[in-house]
């Protein structure tokens, strides 16, 4: 009997330093920002928001574009947590901030012009961070 608990508790602290990304705080972090996509996504996007929404639907790629560079900014922190050197939590939490705002666009109350405002702040928004990204990236670089 001792035997097999010794061997279970090996086993278990053998796991844990052996794998020590998967404990990762960046690997929790990538979960729950493909979670809030992914709540996001299972609905349609924002696109399909959009194409719900009357008078929308001829405006609708500016909702594609929105899902797909949230998409794209989710898969970036994902590609950032496997690398060396992980994304502070302030990038994180930006993320989630963002998700958040998209998650709340999906407001039935919200007019049309309402819906349009709102996915085109984010969409600036996303713009900025991507363009931040972009100028720290090559400061490194350098």
């Amino acid at each position: 009997m001792k035997f097999f608990l010794l061997l279970t508790l090996s086993s278990l602290v053998f796991s844990a330093t052996a794998f020590p990304q998967e404990n990762h705080p960046c690997k929790r972090a990538t979960i729950q920002l493909r979670g809030d996509l992914d709540v996001i996504m299972n609905r349609g996007g924002l696109w399909a928001l959009m194409e719900q929404t009357e008078g929308l639907q001829d405006k609708s790629v500016l909702g594609m574009q929105t899902d797909g560079k949230l998409a794209r900014l989710v898969g970036q922190f994902e590609t950032m947590c496997e690398e060396d050197k992980k994304p502070a939590k302030q990038l994180f939490d930006r993320i989630t901030n963002l998700l958040g705002n998209a998650r709340a666009i999906w407001n039935p109350k919200s007019s049309g012009e309402a819906i349009v405002k709102s996915i085109t702040d984010l969409n600036k928004k996303l713009d900025s961070l991507f363009s931040t990204k972009t100028k720290t990236k090559a400061k490194t670089n350098k």
